[in-house]
């Protein structure tokens, strides 16, 4: 197997263990044996587990970060802003989904790699693109003012991070329409009744 394809093989089987299992109930064995390698082979390709889990990271955070910066970048107004950036997340969600389990299952540790790899600010960006969206909602008076701008964010991020669970898109399908009906739904509750 060319050297590439093991490598994206190790990752791709990294994730999903690490996603079911946990970072660290997973051995360089746990991984050598999904891969069909010798535990030493997995050295030539990752000197630790730590780089697997990093380099996981790093593929994630740089694809949401590349999607974020293209919607921030568009003319839309607030909630438009919203239904964007749910798709992205709904997408990232599918695309790197042993990426996102393992940030929902071990939050703190993943952090701390962003720390540690100095690629904080930038996983960041995405959450400040929500947090502005919603802000600017607040500020045309589309969204309410009696709802912590956090909890309807974090709200968001949980159903996001849920509904790729049990929604299963058909090939070539995109995630227009499920980001669009969550939207809908939460910005509904969350709208202005004032205006």
């Amino acid at each position: 197997m060319d050297p590439q394809e093991r490598r994206r093989q190790i990752l791709d089987c990294s994730a999903e263990i690490f996603a079911r299992k946990g970072i660290n109930a997973t051995t360089i064995r746990d991984i050598a044996g999904a891969v069909g390698v010798h535990s030493g082979a997995l050295y030539h390709y990752f000197p630790s587990k730590e780089a697997i889990v990093t380099e996981l990271i790093r593929e994630y955070i740089e694809y949401l970060t590349k999607r974020c910066r293209e919607v921030v970048a568009l003319p839309q107004t607030p909630l438009e802003r919203l239904e964007s950036l749910a798709e992205v997340a709904l997408d990232s969600n599918v695309r790197f989904h042993g990426a996102t389990s393992i940030w929902r299952r071990e939050g703190s540790y993943m952090r701390e790699r962003l720390e540690v790899t100095g690629m904080a600010d930038t996983a960041d960006e995405m959450e400040r693109a929500w947090r502005s969206a919603i802000a600017d909602g607040v500020a045309e008076g589309v969204l309410r003012t009696d709802v912590e701008p956090e909890v309807f964010q974090e709200l968001l991020y949980d159903v996001l991070w849920q509904a790729t669970r049990w929604y299963h898109a058909e090939p070539g399908e995109s995630m227009t329409a499920l980001a669009h009906t969550i939207i809908a739904v939460f910005v509904d509750g969350m709208r202005n009744r004032q205006g």
